[in-house]
């Protein structure tokens, strides 16, 4: 009976002595890993998870559980997104894997159970993170720069949106670049096969599988205003008269997403990397394309996923992850956008202009001798400019069918490329008109039609009008078949500001009075309708280009 005990004790020693022994690695590898963290700025803030851990440098124990967030803040640069992962197993992994074998019966399972056990990952002992990303200042003799919107034109999302899985490596970048190559390859396999096979399907009507996604304005174009507003190239202090001839506006349009989901060994831990194919459009603020900037951007690293296998989110609901992917595509937005100030054609346009005179010849006109001299005579004149885009209104300044508006009534989509426009008279005549010159830099703009006019406005190069004084405007508010409305109010004052005298009126006037007269009683002429103030308690102030400028602007003389 005693050996009986004394057997059974053994045998269950050897037992414990097993389990053990057993996943050697999972029992004794620490929880805990010492890690230094520099950045390359002394004044660098750290955040580990969330957590400040230090400014410049910091010495901590990190928990050996996959990838951790890094977010670096430095004063003048753009926060840097980094994640630190576990990058090789320690020395003491081997050894202790030899322990496995020890137990025959449990060994594969225990090697399995090491192998795919975060705590058996080591992160490297010093990890450097590089500040890059400076933020770019304005320089007073820039542009300012405001952002329309950024839109999202995926053609076919089967091509334009990727996931590439990359294994992490220390050169990081040839990786990608590798994973890239080899995603085009089995693309372009892909795309052949396809063709293949529709040869071999007989003619007729097929459905095409809708694979476009697009999006007019996201959410990043308020996080790129951010960045402008931060560095100065917003205009704060003018706001009501904003040197337009100074700005320069930014469209953006997403062409391609790539996804990098970088994974460490045995893909116990992972992080992404989004890569966007993005055009910036660059714009003056007639909505007119100057020219366009193809770019790449690559986000920093953001620590979504506990895993590739499982895409588990690290975050605790699906708003926090949500709010990642944002954080993600708007970090490489944030550097798409820094690196326009390294391009050569962003370069061009940036600097401010202060010639505003055309090139145009001296151009005479021949005098109305029947000119407008009451207010009751004005509609003779007054007439619609309508484009493909919209409409204006306008005034005939000789009986001979030459016509002033808005430079921005007649812009195109592209610089240097006017609308096509059309002419309403008042009795109702549409007639073709020819954009004979233009001043954008004043707004103003001269249109030939081929037309007698019973009378016309005089435009005297004389100031002739007063504060205080009554004036009339005549368009087509909001709507043509609003044509000829009349519109009564005073003259304000005359202001000066960022190169352009304008006059302030107390008048209510809509956008499709752009262009049109403002006149006294007698029919004097005395400027035209450009603009009006928009928001709360703003009714009734506007703003027109005083007349006695308009030959002066033009080039133009009777």
């Amino acid at each position: 009976m005693t050996r009986q005990i004394t057997f059974i004790s053994k045998l269950l020693m050897l037992l414990i002595i097993a389990v053990l022994l057993d996943s050697c690695c999972t029992v004794f590898m620490p929880k805990r890993e010492k890690v230094t963290i520099n950045a390359g700025n002394k004044d660098s803030k750290i955040f580990l998870d969330k957590e400040e851990i230090g400014t410049g440098s910091a010495k901590l124990k990190v928990k050996k559980d996959g990838a951790h967030q890094i977010v670096v803040q430095t004063p003048g640069y753009k926060d840097t997104y980094y994640c630190l992962m576990p990058t090789h197993r320690p020395i003491a992994y081997y050894p202790l894997e030899v322990l496995n074998c020890v137990t025959v019966v449990y060994a594969a399972t225990a090697i399995i159970l090491d192998n795919h056990n975060p705590k058996n990952l080591s992160y490297d002992k010093v990890t450097n993170i590089p500040i890059e990303d400076k933020i770019v200042e304005r320089k007073k003799k820039d542009k300012f720069i405001d952002i329309s919107n950024i839109k999202l034109n995926i053609k076919d999302k089967n091509k334009d949106i990727i996931l590439e899985n990359v294994a992490w490596s220390r050169d990081l970048d040839a990786a990608m670049k590798e994973a890239d190559k080899k995603q085009k390859a089995g693309a372009a396999k892909a795309e052949m096969k396809e063709f293949k096979k529709s040869k071999k399907k007989k003619k007729g009507a097929t459905l095409k599988e809708d694979n476009e996604v697009k999006a007019d304005d996201i959410i990043f174009t308020e996080n790129v205003y951010k960045t402008l507003k931060k560095s100065g190239f917003v205009d704060t202090v003018n706001r009501v008269f904003a040197d337009n001839n100074n700005t320069l506006v930014l469209e953006g349009e997403v062409k391609k997403v790539t996804f990098y989901q970088i994974l460490s060994k045995k893909n116990i831990a992972s992080y992404l990397r989004v890569k966007l194919d993005l055009v910036w459009y660059i714009k003056n603020t007639y909505d007119e394309k100057i020219d366009s900037i193809s770019t790449q951007a690559l986000s920093g690293d953001f620590n979504i996923y506990s895993s590739y296998y499982t895409y588990k989110p690290k975050a605790k609901s699906e708003d926090e992850t949500d709010n990642l992917y944002s954080k993600m595509f708007a970090d490489a937005i944030d550097i798409s956008y820094l690196n326009l100030h390294k391009n050569p054609t962003m370069a061009k346009y940036i600097k401010q202009e202060n010639d505003f005179t055309i090139s145009d010849p001296m151009l005479s006109l021949v005098a109305p001798k029947n000119n407008i001299t009451d207010k009751a005579d004005a509609s003779l004149a007054s007439v619609i400019v309508k484009t493909a885009q919209g409409h204006g209104s306008g005034f005939a300044i000789t009986q001979d069918g030459y016509i002033i508006t808005n430079y921005h009534v007649i812009a195109g989509k592209v610089i240097g490329k006017p609308n096509a426009v059309k002419v309403i008279t008042a009795n109702g005549d549409e007639l073709e008109g020819k954009v004979v010159r233009y001043n954008k830099y004043r707004d103003l703009a001269l249109i030939k039609v081929d037309k007698k006019f019973e009378k016309a406005f005089k435009v005297s190069n004389v100031k002739s009008f007063k504060n205080m004084q009554d004036v009339y405007t005549i368009g087509a508010p909001k709507s043509i078949e609003l044509g000829q409305s009349v519109s009564s109010g005073v003259i304000s004052n005359e202001r000066k500001n960022n190169n352009n005298n304008l006059l302030q009126l107390g008048m209510s006037v809509n956008g499709g009075n752009s262009g049109g007269p403002v006149f006294d009683s007698n029919g004097t002429l005395h400027g035209v309708i450009e603009s009006k103030l928009i928001g709360k308690n703003t009714e009734g102030v506007a703003f027109a280009i005083p007349s006695y400028m308009i030959q002066e602007y033009l080039n133009i003389k009777y």
